[in-house]
């Protein structure tokens, strides 16, 4: 028997996203952790449990108890380490992953961090995308930001260089948000699925990742498979997923204003950027789900 062990999978975050479609091929039975002692110590012997980063690599005693008995595999998306300050519980998560029999990892950075910090050789299964149709936007000011609302995604520092440059440029932020702000130009709407997320991808121009810290970015290859282009930071995979199909600048207001002034005045390198993203291949999730098949 085989089982997702994970928190509850509700939220529209990539790394919720990323177990969802797992689900849905229908080869794993989901359990939502609390105590993940008490969700390990359900399992019947000999189960192949595959755990959700989130759920188990800051407790590498409890992995200890059920090592023997069950075939652990571990799903990293990013170490929690590299996520928060002086990298707090980096060796938790070391042990975790030298504890396990084997580590699917989404991207290949976060091969390299496991690599590097614990020695342990990973298997890469980057998340996949679903058809989409194409946006129809064609214009230059209207920005949009998929994911949670924070420091770390960098829509702070997009929203003042969007308050800084004014009307007609706008900035939406779609996703959880965690770090609140108000200017100029931006909104605010929340977490958005389906119909009203494709609404928002239908209307932008341009998408906007500015992240210091991410393994692959799941929004970015959503974006590309609509056509549309990323505005990134220079963090993780971000740089070479948008290749020739997104712009790479640093996280200060003043140079994202710049870039974007760069885009708005230049239609030929719209056009460009838009073509590449239109035509770039991407993974599926049914790839992606039959690496992870491959691994339990």
């Amino acid at each position: 028997m085989r089982f997702l062990l994970a928190p509850d999978l509700s939220a529209p975050t990539g790394g919720n996203r990323y177990d969802r479609e797992l689900l849905a091929r229908g080869t794993l039975e989901h359990v939502v952790v609390g105590d993940l002692h008490a969700s390990l110590a359900g399992l019947p012997d000999g189960s192949t449990a595959l755990l959700d980063g989130l759920v188990a690599t800051e407790q590498p005693d409890v992995l200890a108890a059920h090592a023997r008995r069950l075939r652990l595999v571990l799903l990293l998306h990013l170490l929690r380490a590299d996520d928060r300050p002086a990298g707090s519980h980096l060796g938790e998560e070391v042990r975790a992953l030298r504890l396990v029999d084997a580590v699917v990892v989404t991207s290949r950075s976060s091969h390299a961090r496991a690599l590097e910090v614990a020695g342990v050789y990973a298997v890469v299964a980057e998340p996949g995308t679903s058809p989409a149709p194409t946006s129809a936007a064609l214009g230059a000011h209207r920005l949009l930001c998929v994911g949670t609302v924070g420091e770390r995604k960098g829509q702070r520092v997009v929203a003042e260089a969007v308050a800084a440059l004014g009307p007609p440029w706008s900035l939406r932020c779609a996703g959880t948000v965690v770090e609140d702000f108000s200017l100029p130009g931006t909104t605010l709407l929340g977490p958005l699925r389906g119909d009203a997320l494709q609404a928002e991808w239908d209307r932008a121009d341009l998408h906007v990742l500015l992240s210091s810290a991410e393994p692959y970015g799941m929004a970015v290859a959503e974006g590309l498979r609509r056509g549309v282009p990323s505005l990134v930071a220079d963090a993780g995979e971000l740089p070479e997923l948008v290749g020739d199909a997104g712009i790479v600048v640093p996280r200060r207001p003043a140079d994202v204003a710049e870039t974007l002034q760069q885009w708005a005045s230049d239609a030929s390198l719209r056009y460009r950027l838009r073509s590449a993203a239109r035509t770039r291949s991407l993974p599926t999730w049914d790839e992606t789900a039959r690496i992870v098949e491959g691994v339990l």
